[in-house]
């Protein structure tokens, strides 16, 4: 009798491993986009949380009298605009101008109201910091 050296896979069994693997992937894909989409999400609100921390840490500094006061315009060439700069660690406000990581929220620097109470709110595209 002559003896049958089958080792390996056939054709056949490869194809449904494939198959397998294809369906696997089609109904995986989708979530795992998902989860990067929100993860980039996350990443941009980080940035604009840290915008706000420097803005408030400054002005609640009593050493710093000219931080903007509720309806006026954030002016970062006055010392209190130095003071945020200096703990996002840029030296001019340009360098704030992060690429956006999610989607539809474009490249601009962010920007940055005072409401009537001093309070701060920073956005960029649909993202806004604090939530309201």
């Amino acid at each position: 009798m002559k003896k049958m050296n089958n080792k390996g896979f056939s054709l056949v069994e490869l194809i449904i491993v494939i198959a397998i693997m294809a369906i696997l992937i089609g109904v995986l894909a989708p979530q795992y986009l998902k989860y990067v989409e929100k993860s980039r999400t996350s990443a941009d609100k980080d940035q604009l949380d840290s915008i706000y921390n420097a803005c408030t840490i400054a002005a609640s500094d009593p050493d710093i009298a000219d931080a903007p006061i509720g309806g006026s315009s954030v002016n970062w060439s006055t010392s209190w605009g130095g003071e945020v700069m200096s703990t996002l660690g840029v030296t001019n406000m340009n360098s704030l101008k992060w690429k956006s990581k999610s989607a539809g929220q474009g490249n601009g620097a962010p920007s940055v109201t005072v409401d009537a109470q001093g309070n701060f709110t920073i956005t960029r595209g649909s993202l806004s910091v604090p939530e309201n």
